[in-house]
């Protein structure tokens, strides 16, 4: 794997969670720089990279923001990617999911954060990592 192929693999499983969404949110792109050093390496090594890529949901009331995070969960299990943990608590306002694909151990996130708790107005986001890579393949 390579930079290249990690983004592509990246967007390609943000899009199989987003592309059916009703209502259909707009990605908005969150951080600002989604190729960094491999998390599970010493600091400072260098050595490996990996792709984060992450989004918010935007452009959909903030009441729907649970419904897109179950909804990105769904998508990924009719595809057969695992939980990290287990699935989310939906007796919460703002549930969040962790789940892997399986098997080339992508991890994603789709997850609530709070606009106005009072409210249960909420924004879905979700976010993929991959597995670290070799900062020196070709196309890296």
């Amino acid at each position: 794997m390579n930079e290249q192929r990690a983004t592509e693999r990246a967007e390609g499983i943000v899009h199989q969670a987003v592309d059916g969404m009703s209502p259909s949110p707009t990605l908005q792109r969150t951080g600002l720089n989604p190729v960094g050093a491999c998390l599970a390496d010493e600091h400072g090594a260098g050595e490996r990279r990996q792709v984060t890529l992450s989004y918010q949901l935007t452009g959909v009331p903030g009441t729907e923001a649970k419904q897109l995070v179950r909804q990105a969960r769904d998508a990924w299990v009719r595809r057969g990617y695992t939980f990290q943990s287990s699935d989310a608590d939906w007796s919460d306002p703002f549930p969040a999911v962790n789940m892997r694909t399986v098997p080339d151990d992508f991890w994603m996130t789709a997850l609530t954060g709070v606009v106005d708790k009072a409210k249960g107005e909420g924004r879905a986001a979700i976010t993929v990592t991959s597995p670290c890579f070799d900062a020196a393949s070709p196309g890296a």
